[in-house]
């Protein structure tokens, strides 16, 4: 597998390349739900753009690929929602930081000289942590 397109965090203030992908565990709730490879780069079909509010988590844009390569947005999963709070999302959301140490083009396997994990449970934060790698 190639290096994956991260999803984007807007996280204190800044947009930020994310390595997790908050959405799954709610994708594998909705079998009515296929999103389409798209591209080495893309193999999940579709690109999140996250924020947290108030100390939760909120997926505010979607651009995502279903059969007949037909474009969707985030109303296809959530209809007449301009963003949706990720209760279903509890773990770490990976925030790669600083130059890049050692490529592995494999998911998102990639070494920097440090990573932010934004800890969620139930899609609110609940701490964070930096792990140094040099």
């Amino acid at each position: 597998m190639t290096t994956q397109a991260g999803e984007i965090l807007s996280y204190n203030g800044e947009k930020t390349t994310i390595a997790t992908e908050p959405l799954k565990p709610y994708l594998e709730t909705r079998s009515d739900i296929n999103f389409i490879f798209k591209s080495t780069a893309l193999v999940r079909g579709y690109i999140g753009t996250w924020k947290i509010k108030n100390k939760k988590l909120y997926l505010i844009s979607l651009i995502g690929f279903i059969e007949n390569n037909e474009k969707v947005d985030l109303n296809y999963l959530f209809p007449n929602k301009k963003e949706v709070f990720a209760d279903w999302f509890s773990g770490q959301i990976r925030i790669p930081e600083g130059n890049l140490l050692k490529e592995i083009n494999l998911g998102y396997a990639s070494v920097f000289e440090r990573d932010r994990a934004l800890n969620f449970n139930k899609g609110i934060w609940i701490s964070d942590d930096t792990i140094y790698k040099i």
